[in-house]
């Protein structure tokens, strides 16, 4: 098991063309994205549930954690990481001019475990051959 990455070039937009910095970056190359039946099945083949069971247990697990959400509360799955929401709106210059219908969900941030983190630093890298 082995992540794919190319190199990038990188893009200068804020310098003047005598003064740009060239150089290049690892980009990690995506194969594809695992849905949630697919992670249902692989995860269910390392325990007691079956596949539909555990695609029922990850579609709870979302829901909670959007209820805790929309309730102002973090989310933190202990070993993987914490979930919060961002907010966003218009820009006030005095505090009392915005109102609460005004105020917008941005997104949703995750920040990772230190445990998941230092659990992925196993990872071997290996560059990308373009077709």
């Amino acid at each position: 098991m082995s992540v794919q990455y190319k190199m990038v070039g990188k893009n200068d937009n804020l310098n003047p063309e005598e003064f740009k910095k060239k150089g290049y970056y690892p980009v990690v190359v995506r194969k594809k994205t695992v849905g949630m039946q697919e992670l249902a099945s692989r995860a269910s083949t390392h325990c007691s549930l079956n596949k539909y069971e555990m695609e029922m247990a990850i579609k709870i697990l979302i829901e909670t954690i959007q209820f805790e959400l929309l309730e102002s509360n973090h989310v933190c799955l202990e070993g993987f990481g914490t979930f919060s929401l961002k907010a966003e709106s218009r820009n006030v210059e005095n505090p009392d001019d915005l109102r609460a219908e005004s105020v917008f969900v941005k997104k949703v941030s995750f920040k990772c475990s230190p445990i998941l983190l230092s659990d992925l630093t196993v990872a071997r890298f290996v560059r990308y051959k373009e077709k």
